[in-house]
């Protein structure tokens, strides 16, 4: 490894696909004269020299090349923001929806060790859009997923169609393993699906409405959905 700490800059310079404008001259001498003026102080020990030149050599590049270091600054993962670009044109919502502004609302235990989760972004005049997902219980603690499943998604306004009761509005979807479900909130402030058989399925309360999943075995007797008030107290069952 050479080092000649110009060569050594001059090799991690952008290549040519990256704009002039994002790399420009001035940046250029900056970044070289810094380099060069912490090289010729000899009363400095080597390690403090290097860490600098470290920080400010990243620190260009970061600048040049802002996809890059995108990772860093914890961005909606772009497996996300695809799925779901279509929110940002979404008809009556007033300029779109941008699926990066996601935020996860809540998460329960789903299948084959994932987890079940709920993203919402908002827009304006009550706009918001939900998308429930399988996603690995290790993207937790990451503003989004990488991989994961899309378990359908829905926008809509409150503004303009109101909240619905207990159990009203209720969607349903099957997989070939799991079925998803979504319904209105109602009074309720926490919710529970009762399978026939006795096992029982905790939701997330996102936006008024109850999201959750059951295995597609146990979908027929038809489950209950039983609502809650904050005291305990059951306010409706579907």
């Amino acid at each position: 490894m050479t080092k000649d700490l110009l060569t050594t800059l001059e090799k991690l310079r952008p290549s040519d696909t990256v704009s002039a404008e994002l790399w420009p001259e001035n940046v250029q001498d900056a970044v070289r004269t810094r380099i060069m003026a912490t090289e010729n102080n000899i009363g400095a020990t080597k390690a403090p020299r290097r860490r600098v030149g470290a920080i400010v050599l990243v620190a260009a590049i970061c600048a040049a090349v802002v996809v890059g270091c995108a990772a860093a600054t914890g961005m909606m993962p772009k497996a996300f923001t695809d799925m779901y670009s279509g929110w940002q044109t979404m008809p009556g919502t007033n300029g779109g929806i941008d699926p990066s502004t996601a935020e996860r609302v809540g998460s329960i235990p789903g299948p084959d060790g994932t987890l079940f989760s709920v993203f919402v972004a908002h827009g304006a005049n009550g706009w918001r859009c939900v998308a429930p997902v399988f996603e690995a219980s290790a993207d937790i603690d990451k503003v989004g997923p990488s991989k994961f499943i899309g378990l359908g998604h829905g926008c809509r306004s409150i503004d303009l169609y109101g909240a619905d009761s207990f159990g009203g509005g209720a969607g349903y979807e099957a997989g070939p393993h799991e079925a998803t479900y979504d319904a209105g909130a109602g009074g309720a402030v926490r919710a529970e699906l009762h399978t026939a058989d006795g096992h029982i399925y905790p939701t997330i309360l996102a936006e008024d409405r109850f999201y959750g999943w059951i295995p597609l075995s146990l979908t027929s007797p038809r489950p209950t959905l039983v609502g809650y008030a904050a005291d305990g107290t059951v306010v409706g069952t579907r």
